[in-house]
């Protein structure tokens, strides 16, 4: 690679990293841990040193500077090249099977990271349980009360419904829509079945595989006249009649037990107190 183009893998690598502690676990952002090396006359050119030759093997590394300074280099050096720049530019480090990662600040710290690739897609693991999600956080001052009520019992429902349903799914996430309008009229989201999902508040898993999302929607009118045991009840109804939706997907799902998935779903709310009317 010449240095511009190893300026462009680094910055597409450095994105995809997954940076460490002081263990060297893997870590989010805010746990991430920061090593001082200073910068010019307070420059540690033996904790970098000592830092590199820990963390890399290999006698050769992609020192990274500038689009027109970035080429593969002796090890032995880079700690006085990284002197000389560090308070000018941001510097990185890279082994040559782009799997480890170093990262210089200007103001004269650094980080260490591996490179983690993620695939387009994938094939559900084997044996793996289906994680189910049901939430109820799209409201407004006036169906609050309802979230609240079924924040416990979807709590449940997603911990009972970890099972081995088959199928290529992994994920389920079953949304309830608590906004009656909007500026727009907005209308239930349909079924979708997604290869991969980005997953922006998580820098250990960038991304859910094999997803399958759709939301419900009440009828609010219906909701004003009801207690709270009856509008729990309501709901569960309302999800465990959504489940169908599945089984005119099925093509998608592969052989996802859906029947099986269902009488789960009915009776986890029936030993949970609610009364459920069973539907074909």
């Amino acid at each position: 690679m010449n240095a511009q183009q190893l300026y462009r893998k680094f910055d597409s690598k450095f994105h995809s990293a997954i940076w460490l502690n002081e263990k060297e676990e893997l870590v989010d952002e805010n746990e991430i841990k920061w090593y001082l090396c200073g910068i010019q006359d307070e420059f540690k050119k033996a904790v970098v040193t000592q830092a590199i030759e820990d963390f890399f093997s290999e006698q050769e590394l992609y020192l990274v500077i500038t689009s027109g300074k970035s080429s593969l280099v002796p090890k032995s050096g880079i700690s006085e090249e990284i002197g000389t720049y560090i308070h000018k530019k941001e510097i990185g480090l890279m082994n040559e099977s782009l799997t480890k990662i170093m990262f210089f600040s200007t103001i004269g710290v650094f980080k260490k990271g591996v490179i983690n690739e993620f695939s387009k897609t994938r094939i559900k693991p084997k044996g793996q349980l289906l994680d189910v999600s049901l939430h109820a956080n799209i409201y407004n001052n006036e169906t609050k009360i309802v979230s609240d009520l079924l924040q416990e019992p979807f709590e449940k429902l997603s911990n009972v419904l970890s099972n081995d349903y088959h199928g290529n799914i992994e994920h389920l996430w079953i949304d309830l829509e608590l906004l009656e309008s909007d500026l727009v009229e907005r209308k239930k989201w349909a079924f979708r079945f997604q290869k991969r999902v980005s997953i922006p508040s998580s820098f250990k898993e960038n991304y859910s595989y094999n997803v399958g999302h759709y939301s419900v929607k009440p009828d609010f009118e219906k909701l004003k006249q009801l207690t709270a045991d009856e509008i729990c009840n309501y709901i569960l109804q309302l999800v465990y009649n959504s489940i169908k939706t599945l089984s005119t997907n099925k093509k998608k799902l592969e052989d996802f037990n859906v029947e099986q998935f269902r009488h789960d779903f009915l009776t986890a709310c029936t030993n949970m107190g609610y009364s459920l009317e069973e539907t074909h």
